[in-house]
């Protein structure tokens, strides 16, 4: 069966192809953050570190700009065309929704890593896992959520809410990237990015004769 027929087809059948296709882009997104490519530091304002700071007088320190660059671009790339032949986006749009996915990305990201330090000073005790369960969460509904505004608006008829709760609920599994190595970095993006696609398929509107199976 061709790609294209595969995807325009029922709605569960599209959420699941979304998903499998999201777990390939994946786990291409996490091979490529080990393309190391320099570290891009934390802000400091007022000499607060909005990132990664293990002492008061350790640099204000952030992740390779890997983890900013290639996930968010390597979804686009897949889903952006996976939207145009699905009929969901025109061809400008698709090319749009590259960019904005690549963006999305990068804002969640940035959220991410400047939210550990205010979460943990907020916290009444010290416990790395939370501090980025948290601010994964808040960041997957920064990020996705402005993913999701992007294809609304570029599909008006596309659903925002669905996208954005499931992106800041698979937030929760960010911590997997620091406990497990190789191994989480991994699971997390796979995870991630086929639960989002699955949102996303789930998030746009039925074809003129389309069923819902």
């Amino acid at each position: 069966m061709r790609i294209a027929s595969l995807i325009g087809s029922g709605a569960s059948t599209l959420a699941m192809a979304f998903a499998v296709f999201g777990a390939l882009t994946g786990a291409i997104a996490a091979a490529c953050t080990f393309y190391q490519i320099g570290e891009f530091y934390g802000i400091a304002i007022g000499g607060y570190c909005f990132g990664l700071q293990p002492t008061p007088s350790s640099t204000c320190g952030g992740i390779d700009g890997a983890i900013y660059i290639f996930p968010g671009l390597v979804f686009g790339i897949v889903f952006g065309p996976l939207l145009y032949f699905s009929e969901r986006l025109s061809a400008a749009g698709a090319l749009v929704y590259v960019v904005a996915a690549f963006v999305a990305n990068v804002v969640a990201v940035s959220v991410c890593i400047s939210l550990m330090h205010p979460v943990d000073d907020l916290l009444p005790f010290d416990n790395l896992t939370l501090d980025v369960a948290i601010s994964g969460v808040i960041a997957g509904a920064a990020g996705g959520g402005l993913l999701g505004a992007a294809l609304a608006a570029l599909n008006p008829a596309a659903k925002r809410t669905l996208p954005i709760a499931v992106a800041a609920g698979l937030g929760v599994l960010t911590p997997l990237v620091i406990m497990f190595d190789a191994v989480g970095i991994f699971g997390f993006f796979i995870i991630w990015q086929s639960g989002y696609a699955a949102a996303v398929a789930a998030a746009l509107p039925r074809l003129r004769g389309q069923s819902a199976g």
